[in-house]
């Protein structure tokens, strides 16, 4: 692999699980999480259930995070979560820029990024999520929008403040598709996120998760790419079988 550390595997539970359900499945995965040695479990549930979960993950080698924040320290945003509330119960990341984000909700690329920059100057870990729609990919455009999302936050941050941020590589045709990215694909997408990284900065490019429709049945064969720094985990992080299951895979990929 070439990328330096554990692997990521980071659930995105989406607007899926009650509290009381995110606590329970958060309750299976602390003991796995403490027997891992060459990955580690990141959970992001909605902001609902973060204090549920917070309270069984506490001290624990299981990370919590969120699915979205806002970079202001405080004021009037309706409908917004500051760094701060996120650290009272022990976030350690937020995702920002999800496709849903950009496509349901109409966050543009300048937006996202802004977000993105005043969090991670905050010293908050983000998972900046980047991709090109069935459309772009079928128009050879993939490469374009990969920039145009990725070049919007690089300008507006330092090779500092890049120590605390992860990229998420989520081709949009793939999420919750049940179609996956071909291992090629995946590779030369990768490549040109670290291409990018490189126009702007010298230091090494920032870990890069592959998401969209990963399960146990494809995971082995991405896990293995050079530049994959592990997954963004949609549906398959709803039940422990199946987060165990890509844990196992995370695992012997990390011991070769």
């Amino acid at each position: 692999m070439a990328h330096k550390g554990k692997n990521v595997l980071c659930g995105n539970w989406k607007m899926k699980l009650s509290a009381a359900a995110a606590k329970a499945l958060a309750l299976e995965l602390v003991p796995l999480s403490r027997e891992l040695r060459h990955s580690q479990i990141w959970v992001a549930p909605s902001f609902t259930a973060i204090p549920d979960v917070a309270a069984v993950v506490r001290g624990s080698a299981l990370r919590l995070g969120a699915q979205n924040v806002y970079g202001a320290l405080e004021g009037a945003f309706t409908g917004e979560v500051s760094v701060g509330m996120l650290k009272e119960f022990g976030c350690e990341f937020a995702i920002v820029g999800h496709s849903e984000r950009r496509i349901i909700f109409g966050e543009t690329n300048e937006l996202a990024a802004e977000r993105a920059a005043a969090v991670l100057k905050q010293g908050f870990t983000v998972i900046f999520c980047i991709g090109e729609t069935a459309k772009e990919r079928k128009e050879n455009l993939t490469g374009e929008v990969l920039e145009a999302q990725l070049w919007a936050l690089l300008t507006k941050i330092s090779e500092a403040d890049g120590s605390h941020l992860i990229v998420a590589y989520e081709p949009v045709w793939a999420i919750g598709s049940g179609v996956v990215a071909k291992v090629q694909e995946i590779a030369e997408a990768h490549m040109t996120i670290a291409a990018i990284w490189k126009k702007r900065f010298s230091s090494a490019c920032p870990p890069i998760l592959y998401g969209g429709s990963v399960t146990a049945d494809n995971f082995a064969e991405i896990i293995r790419l050079d530049l994959v720094a592990g997954a963004l985990i949609g549906g398959a992080s709803l039940t422990f079988e199946s987060m165990q299951k890509l844990a196992r895979i995370s695992e012997e990929a990390g011991s070769c």
